[in-house]
């Protein structure tokens, strides 16, 4: 799939139909932008809640323990995307 979509003066983008419905995004989530080794980027749509629950626990762990969770998710992520 491909799909184009324009940057406006204040750098913001509306993603297309289809890019929404791939990426199961819907109003309130996160997209994260993951640069590849070869420079491109990988977006992934993260639900409000999911991020909720990170950040509460972000300010109860240590910003190591952090970091393992957050590599954690990223890890279980990239197995349920494929």
């Amino acid at each position: 799939m491909s799909a184009v979509t324009k940057i406006t003066a204040r750098y913001q983008v509306t993603l297309p139909r289809e890019v929404r419905r791939a990426l199961k995004a819907r109003v309130g989530d996160l997209l994260v932008f993951v640069q590849q080794k070869d420079g491109s980027f990988r977006v992934q749509a993260v639900p409000p809640r999911l991020t909720d629950a990170l950040r509460l626990a972000g300010t109860h762990l240590s910003s190591q323990d952090f970091r393992q969770v957050h590599r954690e998710f990223e890890e279980s992520w990239e197995d349920e995307q494929r």
